[in-house]
């Protein structure tokens, strides 16, 4: 009995050191390793709301911007999905604002929400019955950050890497707020926001007369089991 058992401890031993060859090294052979696909799947990071917010953002579906906005026309797009990555979420609310090519926002008010405003690249959209949206704006202009705004008086007139603000708010999910960025943006590692969030940073090609970018948002689940 005892050399059955140590061959059976044998065999298993091997089995072991093959499933951990192939899962530790699994780069080198085509396998994902765990934490390379751990890496892989992220929840988008929040970011904070911003003083430029305003209720009342109207429904546009597609262009922010019109033909003759100023500035670099930008086609940002992509989907929203939930936790793992893979399901998408439909008819998803997804709010956007930013300022204009000069870095000037539609609001004369920052902080006040409730401001009577014209909105200005300022807009929601629909995510489709497979979770994708696209959206046809500008690249917005870097701006510094207004003197005496509360809660941001240390970052008074900091200028900001350029940025577009989005607020994902899902059915049954965890609504995230963020904003996205530019790579190569002068300004982006000094950002105090953007600078510490490289994930959230746009890369952009051009086409045409576009530049295009895509981006998923990744959102939690909102119901526990």
């Amino acid at each position: 009995m005892g050399k059955l058992e140590d061959q059976i401890r044998a065999i298993q031993r091997r089995r072991f050191l093959r499933y951990t060859a192939l899962t530790l090294g699994g780069a080198a052979v085509g396998i994902p390793t765990l934490k390379a696909a751990a890496a892989e799947c992220k929840l988008t990071e929040q970011e904070i709301l911003g003083p430029m917010y305003n209720y009342g953002a109207p429904m546009v579906q597609l262009k922010l911007a019109a033909d003759d906005e100023p500035g670099q026309k930008l086609m940002l797009r992509g989907s929203v999905l939930s936790a793992d990555c893979k399901t998408p979420l439909a008819n998803t609310l997804i709010e956007i604002w930013q300022a204009d090519d000069k870095g000037v926002y539609d609001k004369q008010q920052p902080g006040n929400f409730l401001e009577t405003i014209k909105p200005h690249l300022r807009g929601m959209v629909l995510t489709d019955a497979k979770g994708r949206y696209e959206i046809e704006t500008i690249v917005p202009g870097a701006y510094p950050i207004p003197p005496g705004v509360p809660g941001l008086e240390k970052y008074g007139n900091l200028t900001r890497a350029r940025h577009i603000h989005i607020k994902v708010e899902p059915f049954l999910h965890t609504a995230l707020t963020t904003q996205l960025y530019f790579k190569g943006d002068e300004h982006l590692a000094g950002d105090p926001w953007g600078g510490h969030k490289p994930a959230l940073a746009l890369a952009m090609k051009q086409d045409g007369k576009y530049m295009k970018a895509d981006f998923d948002f990744v959102l939690g689940t909102g119901l526990k089991s």
